[in-house]
């Protein structure tokens, strides 16, 4: 197997699902830590994307690449039935990649699932001008996914210094507006905070034109944008009920 430079196994598991985790704008593999001890019966992935973690590359800024990058990667290890999972930025990078991977292994790909959390369409990120955004204007609005701890207020040097990272993750959410793309055939629940200040449930349903089969929403309630970092339980409950077949 070649080296997964990209792709971390964070727990093997003791039974037959497979979840692949895609992260949120400046998140990495180990961002998804919180959700692991909740399902200890899953295998469990998660990308780093290069220039975030522990990595030291330079960040991509073009999600076309960053497609490119994780399906190169995920070939080496999905499995028929899996699941992914993508929060934010990581919902777009998950749909995009599930698209390639009918291209790439269709068989497999028509096993798969699709989990979408807390992400506005590819074409309404097109409309949000971050380029344009100062470096104070973007870090306000990093706040406003309430993803932040508040102590980091009154660090921002320590938030400039990370803004090169982030100035290109936003790149990377605009440029998905550019990408083609045709409704995915395979079955996709839909997770919205019903709190959220950065998705609104009206853009969260834009979804199922990007779809084919109608998509299931489940609502995080007290949740806002950055639940996953809050409530991992309930994620990880409903994560398991969508990942366990009906008997």
């Amino acid at each position: 197997m070649m080296e997964l430079k990209y792709l971390e196994q964070l727990q093997t598991g003791k039974g037959n699902r497979q979840l692949v985790c895609f992260p949120y704008l400046g998140g990495h593999s180990q961002s998804f830590q919180p959700l692991v001890g909740e399902l200890p019966d899953t295998e469990i992935w998660a990308f780093t994307p290069p220039g975030h973690g522990l990595n030291t590359q330079a960040p991509l800024e073009h999600m076309q690449q960053l497609v490119e990058l994780y399906t190169s990667q995920i070939l080496h290890v999905i499995r028929p039935g899996s699941t992914l999972f993508g929060h934010s930025l990581g919902g777009i990078t998950a749909y995009f990649v599930a698209q390639r991977l009918y291209q790439e292994i269709p068989d497999v790909a028509q096993t798969l699932q699709l989990v979408l959390s807390a992400c506005n369409t590819p074409s309404e990120c097109g409309n949000q001008h971050y380029e344009g955004m100062s470096d104070e204007g973007l870090i306000d609005h990093l706040f406003s996914y309430d993803g932040l701890p508040q102590e980091l207020m009154h660090e921002k040097e320590l938030l400039y210094y990370f803004l090169p990272v982030i100035r290109a993750d936003f790149r990377l959410l605009e440029s998905a507006a550019s990408i083609e793309h045709q409704p995915l055939s395979m079955p996709v629940l839909y997770l919205w905070g019903e709190r959220d200040r950065t998705v609104s449930l009206q853009s969260a349903l834009k979804w199922g034109r990007y779809v084919e089969p109608p998509m299931k929403l489940q609502t995080i309630r007290e949740g806002n944008h950055m639940f996953i970092m809050h409530q991992p339980s309930t994620v990880a409950q409903v994560l398991t009920s969508f990942m366990t077949p009906d008997e």
